[in-house]
């Protein structure tokens, strides 16, 4: 299954605000994804296939693997991230399955 974490500084609104949006998109898509948030110092500990949050987490993420990331501008816009998710490759490549 396709795992996607969605990571801010503490694991609690900013990542679940993202998380509840990205699952809507996938809903609205008919994807299926595990989708988990978390705090930044945790992304590790999951094998993820993706990995969302703001720009900032995402320059500040050092990842022992090579996974694809999608660092966001603004956190709220449900449109912003549709389009940031559509130019995705590894996205892109699961709406083509």
């Amino acid at each position: 299954m396709k795992k996607i974490i969605v990571a801010c500084n503490s694991g609690l609104g900013t990542s679940l605000m993202i998380r509840l949006n990205v699952e809507a998109l996938l809903k609205e898509w008919g994807l299926k994804a595990w989708v988990e948030h978390t705090d930044i110092s945790s992304v590790d500990a999951f094998d993820a296939d993706l990995i969302i949050g703001s720009n900032y987490v995402m320059e500040s993420l050092q990842l022992a693997k090579d996974v694809e990331t999608i660092g966001l501008d603004d956190i709220t816009d449900r449109q912003y991230l549709k389009a940031r998710l559509l130019e995705n490759d590894t996205f892109q490549q699961w709406l083509a399955m």
